[in-house]
């Protein structure tokens, strides 16, 4: 195969948003030594799309620990035996100070709790404290009804993170407390309520290729605002193993994402200084315009001091919200 004149073609139906599966394999299979050519094509769309510009965020975990679901990767199931830090509901005030501090950085701010569901109280108090900060606000907080995501626009959120994790095949793999269909239904109506939708996975969990395919083309079909994609930081007592995956094999992901969707905003979170290392800095050339800084739910980032030195020198802009 012609790996140059096959980046050209990718790039070319990219641009056009036609994608197709034969596509998404050849990318699969694109061999590591020529995978620059691949990450060029897929820098190319995300300049064309995207500009200079990226898309950072922070969160913070505002209920840690004690969930009933059974996810194999998940550091706060109660199925694992982890040593996390089990915290009920953050005090409001500390919502307030860390969603005030984002607004002072610009960055949109995202409330995350574990559990499938929140209390009603519980969600009534983060609304509240939402409710009265500035900026762009996002949140994940499980599983929620139309009346709980209608209780969240009207506190300020404008976007909402669900993630569907993989392939609908493997993902009886490392989840059986709820279903798949849970987790759509979830997604499509917090899409019928208004927000935008933050909707990705975890990659290095043990999926082949075959479920990043089938993975990608069920979150391009669901026509999610941003994907969101995490490498697999192995937590000791959780149900996985640390991954097999080289970097550029990683890379070879976002690349893969960016191609298949061209216009959504595509933001490389958890795991990329455990598992990019050295090559962090490459996932904007391999198409990413978007990151999460400052830190995960229960594992420490870089931070965000070193995230805007990395992305300065990368001569990249912060698209930041005011």
């Amino acid at each position: 195969m012609d790996y140059f004149k096959t980046a050209q073609t990718i790039y070319q139906r990219s641009l056009e948003n036609s994608i197709n599966e034969t596509d998404l394999s050849t990318i699969a299979h694109w061999p590591e030594e020529q995978v620059m050519l691949l990450f060029a094509s897929a820098d190319m769309v995300r300049r064309h799309f995207c500009k200079n510009g990226v898309d950072p965020c922070t969160l913070l975990n505002v209920k840690s620990g004690g969930c009933s679901e059974d996810c194999a990767f998940c550091s706060q199931s109660t199925h694992n035996k982890t040593n996390v830090n089990v915290q009920d509901l953050v005090e409001p005030q500390l919502i307030k100070q860390r969603c005030e501090e984002s607004f002072d950085k610009g960055f949109p701010f995202c409330v995350v709790s574990s559990g499938r569901s929140l209390k009603k109280e519980d969600l009534k108090q983060i609304c509240n404290a939402l409710s009265g900060c500035r900026g762009e606000k996002h949140a994940s907080l499980g599983i929620l009804d139309e009346r709980e995501f209608s209780m969240l626009r009207e506190a300020g959120v404008v976007c909402y993170n669900h993630n569907l994790e993989t392939s609908r095949s493997y993902f009886p793999s490392i989840v059986t407390t709820h279903s798949y269909d849970d987790r759509i239904k979830t997604v499509k109506l917090a899409k019928k309520t208004g927000l935008r939708v933050c909707c990705g996975g975890i990659f290095g969990m043990g999926e082949s290729w075959r479920d990043r395919i089938e993975f990608c083309i069920q979150l391009r079909d669901l026509d999610v605002d941003t994907v969101p994609i995490n490498f697999l930081n192995a937590v000791a007592g959780t149900r996985v193993s640390a991954p097999k995956e080289n970097p550029l094999e990683f890379l070879k992901i976002v690349s893969m994402f960016r191609l298949a969707m061209p216009q959504k905003t595509i933001k490389v979170c958890g795991g990329r200084e455990v598992n990019l290392g050295a090559l962090q800095s490459m996932i904007f050339f391999a198409g990413a315009n978007g990151y999460v800084s400052g830190g995960y739910l229960t594992t420490a980032g870089a931070g965000i001091s070193a995230d805007d030195k990395m992305i300065e020198e990368l001569g990249l802009t912060k698209k930041l919200k005011q």
